[in-house]
């Protein structure tokens, strides 16, 4: 088809078209083929990724996750619509806990965490040491820790960044997220980017299929460092009765 609509384009028009075809039609082309021929790696090997970031991809380093300073703002804002500063709160994949930290800051002390990095959680020690001393840390995969906490142990959980990097190997942890909260379930997401170690899904449609409701969304297309692929949406724990 591409071989025949050249031959009937004008000999004079060729130069001036090429470059408007490579851009606005074979590059596209190109990166949506590239999203799709993406091999995944093992959830061993993505577990590896996270304990260890290649040094030449920084953005994933530890040191990184000390930035960011409006999104944690922005997430603050949204748990205190929903979690009282006693309130029992998880994170899940806090890295250095920059988010942590601003709810401390912000008054909440019952803080919870799981993390998969030691290099995280000893800058985390450096970084905020009075927060690290006073929450409860899990330095392990989640999907070893999540199934040994308790039914409604928390009033609210919370991830950022996160979600999109679990293996499709571990999805019954969304099953696990929704029993173990009694109240609220928030996610920052990305639920569109795909690589390697991206695993793009919709939120709303894996919470609500697991009984929970989702009571408020939010397109972070305005939120710094985020963009519009992320969506944080509030799901509340579906009651009998």
């Amino acid at each position: 088809m591409i071989n025949k609509l050249q031959g009937r384009i004008p000999d004079s028009l060729k130069p001036v078209l090429k470059p408007l075809y490579h851009k606005l039609i074979l590059s596209p082309l190109h990166l949506r083929l590239k999203r799709r021929v993406v091999k995944p790696k093992t959830r061993n090997e993505l577990w590896e990724f996270w304990r260890h970031p290649d040094p030449e991809e920084g953005r994933n380093l530890p040191t990184h996750y000390l930035r960011g300073e409006e999104r944690s703002q922005f997430l603050v804002g949204l748990i205190k619509n929903y979690a009282a500063p006693e309130a029992k709160i998880l994170e899940i994949g806090c890295n250095v806990g920059r988010n942590l930290n601003c709810l401390f800051n912000a008054g909440y002390v019952n803080l919870s965490a799981v993390e998969i990095s030691g290099d995280a959680i000893d800058l985390m020690k450096q970084a905020y040491p009075e927060m690290a001393r006073q929450i409860r840390l899990y330095n392990s995969p989640v999907e070893d820790i999540i199934k040994n906490l308790g039914d409604g142990a928390f009033s609210l959980i919370f991830t950022m960044a996160v979600l999109q990097h679990i293996h499709p190997d571990s999805e019954s942890i969304f099953s696990e997220m929704a029993r173990i909260t009694n109240g609220y379930l928030i996610t920052c997401e990305d639920e569109k980017g795909i690589t390697w170690r991206h695993f793009p899904r919709n939120y709303k449609r894996v919470f609500e299929s697991l009984g929970m409701k989702q009571v408020y969304q939010f397109n972070c297309g305005q939120v710094e460092a985020l963009g519009a692929s992320f969506w944080a949406r509030v799901f509340a724990k579906h009651r009998q009765g």
